[in-house]
């Protein structure tokens, strides 16, 4: 069943917990987010082998093992490359004059306006599934209804495996300027930090 966000109200039959109002219900997106080759790697992270498949596809899975629907975020150069391991219309091809992430995030978000997005990027192979379930509880249960959920590193927010909501998002579309980096949106949107517990998960691979 896949993962719905509840506001308050009295009941919902869905998740059978008092105070939740199932007609406010939202759904949670998993994205995978792949920009293309890495200046260090010197190719497509996405593409990298792994298990007989697809670092893409790997992370996809883990996406798609939480019951969630899930989206691929692709510039075009890599469409037909990625045709190879997912299906059309499981690729969001960037649709926005800005660098970065973001313009991945937002190009999910004008496909699936309603959705709220659970980013990964293709190159958190070592994520473990409950550091995602861990956020996504964070996320369902929080009744003060923030607009993006992180996990916190130190001084920095860990802005690829995170979620940011209809709401933030919409909010961050009619005010991006010329920074558009992902720490930007998070700092300047309603956000709740979640400690990091798991570092392992967030294990860097810059180099094979």
């Amino acid at each position: 069943m896949p993962y719905l966000r509840c506001a308050k109200a009295r009941l919902c039959v869905a998740c059978g917990r008092i105070g939740i109002n199932v007609l406010k219900m939202k759904q949670l997106r998993g994205v995978v987010m792949c920009g293309g080759q890495s200046r260090r790697m010197g190719t497509d992270k996405g593409l990298i082998p792994i298990q007989n498949t697809c670092w893409a596809k790997f992370i996809a899975d883990k996406l798609a093992a939480l019951s969630l629907p899930v989206s691929v975020s692709i510039n075009q150069t890599q469409q037909r490359a990625y045709l190879s391991f997912f299906d059309s219309g499981e690729l969001i091809i960037d649709s926005f004059d800005i660098g970065g992430p973001l313009n991945g995030l937002l190009s999910v978000h004008e496909q699936f306006p309603h959705d709220d997005l659970l980013l990964l990027a293709c190159d958190m192979i070592s994520m473990e599934s409950e550091t995602l379930q861990a956020l996504i509880i964070i996320y369902q249960n929080d009744e003060q209804l923030h607009h993006f959920y992180t996990y916190q590193n130190g001084a920095f927010a860990e802005p690829l495996c995170a979620i940011y909501t209809a709401t933030g998002l919409a909010k961050s579309k009619s005010s991006s300027g010329n920074d558009t980096s992902l720490q930007k949106v998070l700092r300047e949107g309603i956000t709740k930090y979640i400690p990091l517990s798991n570092p392992q998960s967030f294990k860097n691979y810059n180099t094979l």
